[in-house]
C-alpha cells in the first residue's frame, strides 16, 4: 500500500529550483535513505513533505490524503493553518537539533505533545511518555532535564517525543550529524530498531554503511533532482549515473560488483 505519494514536488528560492520536480511513490514500511553532497535538496524535501515549508508546486498525500487541503470542483482548496496542523500529526520528524526544552526533564519533552495536542490527560501523556523513552533505552534516565544528559541521549528523547504522537510516517534530518562521533551508533541503532518494527521512514543521512545495512531503498539527489532510485545493495555497487558513481568514489563507499 502506498503511504506517501510525491508528485512533481519542487522548492524554488530567489528563481533557483532547490528540490526539483521530484516524484516518489513510499510504501507502508519502506526505509528510504536519502543521500548526496550538500544543497542537493535533502533536507527541503523533508520539509516540504510536512509543510514547514511550502513547495512551489506539485501535490504530497500522506495515506490519500493531500497535505496542502482539499479537492472541490476540481480546484484544490488551501487548508487553514489548524487544518494542516491536524495533518501534520501523523508526521514525526527528528531534526539534527535536538531543539528539547531546557527547563523540561525528558519525561516532560516527551509529554507535552500528547498532552497539548492530542489533549491526552497529564497522567495518561506522561505514562506514555515513560513507554516512549523506555522503547529508546532512556527508562533509567527520564527525570533528567537536557543538560544532564549526552548529546546522543538528547537525540533519543527527541525520537521518542516524536514517536509519542503515533505518526504513521517518520522522517529523520541528519539525526547523527550533531553528535560527536562515539555517540552515533546508540541514536542508529534506535532508528534501526524502529525499521525493525516496520516504521515507515524518509532518512537523511550521511552514514553510507547505514544507509546499506538498513534501507530499503536509496535515493541519491543531486541539484534538488533524484538522480537513482535503487535497492542499497544495487546502489552501491552499480550505480547507473555518473555523479552517483563520483559521490561514491570521493566517499570511499562504492563496493564491488
Amino acid at each position: 500500500m502506498t503511504l506517501l505519494s510525491i508528485r512533481g514536488l519542487s522548492k524554488v528560492y530567489a528563481e533557483i529550483p532547490v528540490v526539483d520536480r521530484v516524484d516518489l511513490q513510499v510504501t507502508q514500511g519502506e526505509i528510504v535513505m536519502v543521500i548526496g553532497p550538500s544543497g542537493a535538496g535533502k533536507s527541503t524535501l523533508l520539509r516540504c513533505v510536512n509543510r514547514i515549508e511550502i513547495p512551489s508546486e506539485g501535490d504530497v498525500l500522506l495515506d490519500g490524503v493531500n497535505m496542502a487541503g482539499d479537492m472541490r470542483n476540481g480546484k484544490l482548496v488551501p487548508d487553514a493553518p489548524s487544518a494542516t496542523a491536524q495533518k501534520r500529526r501523523r508526521i514525526g520528524m527528528v531534526f539534527q537539533r535536538f531543539n528539547l526544552f531546557a527547563h523540561l526533564t525528558a519525561l516532560d519533552n516527551v509529554a507535552i505533545g500528547p498532552r497539548r495536542v492530542l489533549g491526552m490527560k497529564p497522567a495518561d501523556a506522561r505514562t506514555l511518555a515513560a513507554e516512549q523513552l523506555a522503547r529508546v533505552r532512556l527508562a533509567d534516565h527520564m527525570l533528567k532535564r537536557p543538560a544532564q544528559l549526552s548529546g546522543g541521549q538528547q537525540q533519543r528523547v527527541a525520537i521518542a517525543r516524536a514517536m509519542a504522537m503515533r505518526p504513521v510516517l517518520m522522517l529523520f534530518d541528519e539525526p547523527t550529524s550533531a553528535l560527536d562521533p562515539e555517540l552515533v551508533g546508540e541514536v542508529l541503532e534506535v532508528i534501526r530498531s524502529l525499521a525493525e518494527e516496520g516504521m515507515t521512514m524518509l532518512v537523511v543521512t550521511h552514514e553510507m554503511q547505514f544507509a546499506r545495512e538498513v534501507g530499503t531503498r536509496v535515493l541519491f539527489m543531486d541539484g534538488g533532482r533524484v538522480l537513482e532510485d535503487a535497492p542499497p545493495k544495487a546502489f552501491f555497487a552499480r550505480p547507473q549515473q555518473n555523479r552517483a558513481r563520483e559521490f561514491l568514489r570521493r566517499i570511499h563507499v562504492m563496493t564491488p560488483a
